[in-house]
């Protein structure tokens, strides 16, 4: 969401935001969401002073910007669950577009991302409004960023575990996002590291992915790229 690509309008959305929705809150929610906004200020603030030495060349470590992350999303989905309880869908999609900035951030830093779920809601979001390629390529690029960057937790959960679903829908978002670019390299960069991470869920994406190429008329080296992908992939070996 273009509205708020830097932190400094992430800020001033939050900042703004219990006047716009006083009309839905009582008591109770006017003081947890004033508590929220107080603590988000504070963060905005260390986020700032830490971005304000980086132009000085003080750099901090990777460990501390992963711990200021974490901080960070744990108050972000804290708005997440305040915006469920109220009813309020649209509010929370907007909100967690407000994941994407504090993850480009962690990753300026090096930092770990240990909180994906709004991350992927917020991927999801972009990438059924984006139709431009260019937009789509930087999209892309972004998420294989976000891969990169994942913790080590995350790149070890398997499908028995609660923290999958997101990890496994980054990649599926991934993929068919970086299709939509028509961009082969991207696209074999994606799907290299579905088969990696995803092996089992690899035979289902790609032949899904070819009846798309079929009903949406995908351009012939897009296909040919697709059906690679496809003829690796015959069986489904559960273990």
């Amino acid at each position: 969401m273009e509205s708020m690509a830097t932190l400094k309008d992430a800020r001033s959305y939050l900042l703004a935001l219990p006047q716009q929705i006083d009309e839905y809150l009582d008591d109770e929610y006017r003081n947890g969401l004033g508590n929220l906004i107080d603590q988000f200020a504070q963060f905005f603030n260390v986020v700032a002073s830490v971005n304000l030495r980086a132009s000085e060349n003080i750099f901090i470590e990777a460990p501390e910007a992963t711990e200021i992350s974490n901080h960070g999303f744990v108050l972000l989905l804290k708005l997440i669950d305040l915006m469920e309880r109220l009813d309020l869908p649209h509010r929370r999609r907007e909100i967690e577009q407000i994941s994407l900035v504090i993850a480009r951030w962690t990753m300026s830093y090096n930092g770990n991302i240990n909180y994906l779920e709004p991350v992927v809601n917020a991927i999801a979001q972009l990438a059924n409004l984006l139709q431009e390629k260019k937009a789509l390529y930087a999209l892309s690029q972004l998420i294989a960023d976000i891969v990169d960057h994942c913790s080590a937790d995350l790149k070890r959960d398997d499908a028995f575990s609660e923290a999958f679903q997101p990890w496994s829908l980054l990649h599926f978002n991934r993929a068919i996002v970086a299709t939509r670019t028509h961009d082969l390299e991207v696209m074999r960069q994606a799907f290299d590291e579905f088969l990696v991470y995803l092996p089992h869920e690899a035979h289902g994406f790609f032949s899904q992915g070819m009846k798309e190429m079929d009903a949406l008329d995908y351009p012939t080296h897009v296909r040919k790229v697709m059906e690679f992908y496809f003829q690796q992939n015959p069986l489904v070996r559960l273990h």
